[in-house]
């Protein structure tokens, strides 16, 4: 990698392998039938992926994966159907502000972003409502990094009779999904997570027995899943422009997982993982979730003498950046928490020099007298004027 390029400690955008990029570097017509072929190798490949055998068909969306949510959510709720929505993090809620915004029916169950989901919770909301037709949980819920029980969840779905939405967002490709052994209905995930390509197209694996015109609805042009479907299915192409350059790098990607396995996948993040809280350890910094919870997607730290709040993490942000490093740039103020991404091509030197830099800081704060040296400096610093 270019000496010059940050280093991405993210849960996305993620750092690429040099393949990835250089597929990026050939033009291909939207309707030629090369492209056509790149089209159908993703397709395909991502459902190889999830083991969906042919009774599934994968829909591919330009955007990031929140245009996927929101496109499996319009499309495959009618107006009489009501979700239940499981959240333990930002990603379950933004589903439903999604649901919200196109009045769509709708309950939410809340647990605690260090919590995974409860299966029992959702079983005795299912059993006392009887109009919920629809489950949506997050399979690793990125705010933490915690994994919630697909298994369970599925099962209890099927049991129950209702249609299961599983947000993959940030585990699919590194932490197994099996349609064979654990069937969904609808899984919906992102290139730019555990694929390891750039943004710019998402996707929704979906059982074909939902893609009728019975099934779904046509609340937008965009985002209608089920149009997009059929366009795929008839002429093998995307009905408006696609991202052809960010497809090809997700060809890439996904040749680059088939080679080193989901399994291989999550071994490599995993030692990242490690590595980075036996390095933050010492110095203070803890993970919020207990270690049986501990996915090898992200870690979400915590450090109330260093980090407190969202001023000091603004300040640690910098110094990291500085360095070239760059963490997820937001401070989660419920958890007073922040995290630091495991997935991509990041080379364990990274976490090393992350945690050189973050002993670095340690010391500056100490030095200048911590968050209380901070606030006498604004207490004195001149008041200012609008």
């Amino acid at each position: 990698m270019n000496s010059k390029n940050p280093r991405l400690l993210t849960p996305g955008p993620l750092a690429l392998a040099e393949e990835v990029k250089a597929a990026m570097q050939t033009d291909l017509g939207s309707r030629d039938v090369a492209f056509r072929r790149v089209t159908q190798d993703i397709r395909q490949w991502v459902q190889d992926v999830a083991h969906a055998a042919p009774e599934y068909s994968t829909i591919l969306m330009q955007g990031s994966g929140t245009f996927a949510i929101e496109a499996a959510l319009t499309t495959f709720l009618k107006d009489t159907d009501r979700v239940l929505v499981c959240a333990n993090g930002v990603y379950g809620e933004t589903a439903a502000k999604i649901l919200r915004r196109h009045r769509l029916d709708h309950a939410v169950i809340t647990r605690p972003i260090t919590e995974p989901v409860s299966v029992a919770e959702v079983e005795a909301r299912l059993a006392a409502d009887r109009r919920i037709t629809h489950l949506y949980f997050v399979h690793c819920e990125t705010t933490s990094g915690i994994l919630n029980p697909l298994p369970e969840l599925l099962s209890l779905a099927r049991r129950r009779g209702v249609t299961s939405i599983v947000d993959s967002m940030s585990a699919f490709g590194a932490i197994e999904v099996d349609a064979e052994r654990h069937p969904f209905d609808i899984l919906i995930s992102s290139g730019n997570k555990c694929l390891e390509a750039p943004p710019g197209i998402a996707f929704a694996i979906v059982h074909r027995a939902l893609l009728t015109p019975e099934q779904t609805v046509s609340r937008t042009y965009t985002l209608d899943l089920f149009d997009q479907w059929r366009g795929f299915e008839e002429t093998g192409e995307w009905r408006s422009t696609p991202p052809t350059h960010v497809a090809q790098a997700l060809r890439a990607g996904l040749m680059g997982l088939r080679q080193e396995t989901v399994a291989g996948r999550h071994a490599r993040y995993a030692a990242i993982r490690d590595r980075l809280i036996t390095g933050m350890r010492p110095l203070g910094f803890l993970p919020i979730l207990r270690p049986e919870l501990q996915t090898p997607i992200c870690v979400a730290f915590r450090h109330d003498g260093l980090v407190p709040d969202a001023v000091a993490f603004a300040d640690y942000y910098r110094h990291l950046r500085a360095a070239r490093l760059l963490i997820y740039a937001r401070f989660h103020e419920a958890t007073r928490s922040f995290r630091i991404g495991c997935i991509g091509r990041i080379e364990p030197a990274w976490v090393d020099e992350l945690v050189e830099a973050t002993r670095a800081f340690a010391m500056s704060r100490r030095w200048s007298g911590g968050s209380a040296g901070l606030a006498r400096r604004a207490a004195a610093a001149p008041e200012r004027r609008p």
